[in-house]
């Protein structure tokens, strides 16, 4: 099977990290053609960093979110010939690391299930646009992180039409409503079919935050999100025994994780000395209740107890 992957890049410090090289690295070992789609402006010692690895670079700020960067490599692939030489489209972005596990396996086991696109995970629930402000509702969409499409996908004119429009929305809510869950739904409507990689746990949302231990311990995920080890979740779940987590359950080398993690962290504080069994306790339990009643107790955690994180 010949793969292109189009991976979506942005650093605050427009910094290509080593977690993104070791993500990467992963990536063209399956893949024929990798396009590599900053939104920024890229110094060339930091290019330098994707030699022998990436086959294409584009930096240059777009404000399209991660959609605007699988847009251009899309289109750079289109315009030069290069999908006609591959089987299947890969998208994937820098939020998250890993690979935690082979690529490899899980190629292996989705080729087997035959559907025209699949992802790693399904989100149920999802938004629409409402005033004053978005409504959540039942909208399941396979999560954009990483996608995977069969040559029929993304050969369709739905596909290139919908990625030729992807503009600048004001808000990451528009982007998540007309991209991420748009697409989804595009691809269902004209036929296409989809699965994905860990089925578990779908009654749940935001699975990938607040159930990040038991996708990885029990579901053998791939990717560990990198906002919940930047504390960007901290009203979602604890990190507590992360390290422990990793070392245990894969190979990955640690050390990426807590180098970025000291860069970009988005939270800092002495938080009280809370058993670390009692804030995984807490926050699985949390992470089950319904959904009124799990958005209702995040906000108090978040607003009235941040002293329950590390």
């Amino acid at each position: 099977m010949k793969r292109a992957a189009v991976f979506a890049h942005y650093d605050k410090d427009n910094i290509i990290d080593d977690y993104v090289v070791y993500y990467l690295k992963a990536l063209k070992q399956i893949c024929k053609n990798v396009i590599f789609v900053s939104c920024g402006e890229l110094q060339i010692e930091e290019k330098e960093k994707l030699n022998g690895i990436a086959d294409y670079i584009i930096a240059e700020r777009h404000d399209e979110y991660d959609f605007g960067s699988y847009k251009r490599g899309f289109l750079y692939l289109k315009n030069n010939g290069l999908l006609n030489q591959v089987d299947e489209l890969i998208f994937a972005n820098d939020s998250c690391y890993g690979p935690l596990f082979p690529l490899e396996n899980i190629f292996a086991q989705m080729e087997a299930s035959q559907v025209d696109f699949w992802g790693i995970t399904r989100n149920r629930f999802g938004m629409t646009f409402a005033k004053p402000k978005n409504i959540v509702c039942v909208r399941p969409h396979i999560q954009s992180y990483f996608l995977v499409f069969d040559k029929k996908v993304f050969t369709a004119g739905c596909f290139s039409e919908f990625f030729e429009n992807v503009k600048t929305e004001s808000t990451k809510d528009a982007v998540v409503i007309k991209y991420e869950i748009g697409l989804s739904e595009l691809l269902a409507k004209n036929g296409f079919s989809s699965d994905v990689y860990i089925k578990d746990y779908y009654r749940f949302n935001h699975v990938v935050l607040s159930l990040w231990r038991q996708l990885i311990t029990k579901s053998k995920s791939p990717f560990l999100k990198c906002s919940v080890i930047r504390l960007a979740n901290r009203n979602l779940t604890t990190i507590a025994g992360w390290e422990d987590v990793i070392k245990k359950y894969t190979n990955y080398p640690v050390e990426l994780i807590k180098n970025n993690q000291a860069r970009t962290k988005v939270y800092d504080f002495n938080p009280l000395k809370l058993p670390k069994w009692m804030k995984i306790f807490c926050f699985n339990t949390m992470s089950v209740l319904p959904g009124i009643l799990k958005r209702k107790a995040s906000c108090i955690v978040k607003n009235y107890i941040p002293w329950i994180m590390d």
